[in-house]
């Protein structure tokens, strides 16, 4: 999806592989978020901001109007040997300096801290050559740049798409979820089908060309560099058997996320990339024709089948609760029944049972009993 404002820019072979290579890129952020996400071309440095509905990507672009330069943000030029963690085409590593920042934008950096965009409403310059690049890395590019704007620009989302926090949150983990899976098996199928190059080829997540033949020449002649690399090929490995293993998780999310802070004695929900956390109102307990105030817990619900109830007020040495000690519960026979729902991503139901487990005490199974917690009045 790409639109071309006029004058009609000519297009080389090269930015036409690139776009080519984009276009499903953008046409997935494109029915995530329900808007528009558009790669505007322009021949000119200084391009004016859309101010439409949808969210614009301006490559090697800076924000304004033509001869507004002068008043803009200072310019310098510069390189980047790579960014996001991947190298960029010799000879293709042209790049602009913003110092400045205030309606010129805000800045966009990547995990090195260099700024690589800048973010004006839902317009994103691009500070460097991002349709120069061989077509799967400016695929890769495109996403991260996308999923750091996104980010800068969450305040907006709302508004723009009209989708509600949940929905919005869960779609933008999946979208980042997936860049994550596809940089992974880059780096994988770079790995498997170039074991023999020392130069960079780009896809090698974190890797920077001048590291490689170095690092060929050490594998040639140190087990202990073999093993290393080995070991960082797991890791990537089990990492993406993760990632496709959470797949799943944000639709279920979606769906459960209004149902769980509806539920009564919840105050707030949270979602991180491992765990859906619930946040309780203080939890009392009836025992003995006595109210006892436990505190307020944090439920975290992770996405591996893990569980930890973790009291944030009114801890008892290590109890968190009756039956609860470090975060760890002894769920007993509900054990099972709460792993099978977590597991069938059925993260409401799983959270009324915890929330049920926790107003409830056995004074034959307690760890520590109630009473030593403060009584309330009724």
């Amino acid at each position: 999806m790409t639109t071309q404002p006029d004058p009609k820019p000519e297009i080389s072979r090269p930015i036409e592989a690139s776009l080519e290579a984009l276009s499903p890129v953008l046409a997935e952020y494109t029915e995530a978020l329900g808007v528009p996400v558009c790669v505007e071309i322009s021949r000119r440095r200084v391009v004016r901001p859309r101010g439409r509905r949808g969210w614009y990507l301006h490559p090697f672009a800076l924000p304004g109007r033509p001869g507004w330069l002068g008043l803009g943000p200072e310019v310098r030029p510069t390189t980047f040997p790579a960014v996001c963690g991947y190298a960029l085409s010799l000879g293709r590593r042209a790049a602009w300096s913003v110092t400045g920042r205030n309606r010129w934008g805000r800045p966009l950096q990547d995990g090195e801290g260099q700024t690589v965009g800048l973010l004006l409403g839902t317009d994103v310059y691009v500070l460097f050559d991002l349709l120069g690049q061989e077509p799967p890395v400016a695929r890769l590019l495109g996403r991260a740049i996308l999923d750091l704007s996104l980010e800068g620009g969450y305040s907006l989302l709302p508004a723009l798409t009209g989708l509600g926090p949940a929905t919005l949150e869960a779609r933008l983990r999946r979208l980042r979820q997936a860049t994550e899976m596809e940089g992974l098996r880059a780096s994988a199928l770079w790995r498997a089908r170039r074991p023999e190059q020392g130069q960079a080829s780009g896809i090698e997540a974190g890797a920077l060309e001048a590291e490689l033949p170095e690092l060929e020449v050490n594998l040639r002649t140190s087990g202990r560099q073999m093993r290393d690399l080995e070991h960082r090929l797991l890791r990537g490995q089990r990492r993406l058997s993760e990632l496709e293993q959470y797949q799943a998780v944000p639709d279920a999310l979606e769906r459960d996320f209004d149902r769980i802070a509806s539920l009564p004695g919840v105050v707030e929900v949270r979602v991180s990339d491992e765990a859906l956390q619930v946040f309780t109102e203080p939890i009392v307990i009836e025992y003995g024709f006595r109210l006892y105030r436990l505190g307020r817990f944090r439920l975290d619900l992770h996405f591996d089948g893990r569980v930890f109830l973790r009291n944030l007020t009114d801890r008892y040495e290590t109890y968190d609760h009756p039956h609860v000690e470090n975060g760890r519960a002894c769920l007993g026979n509900i054990q099972e029944w709460v792993q099978r729902l977590l597991g069938q991503r059925e993260f409401a139901a799983a959270t009324e049972v915890l929330l049920q487990y926790l107003r409830t005490v056995n004074p034959a199974d307690w760890r520590k009993a109630v009473t030593f917690w403060a009584e309330v009045s009724p």
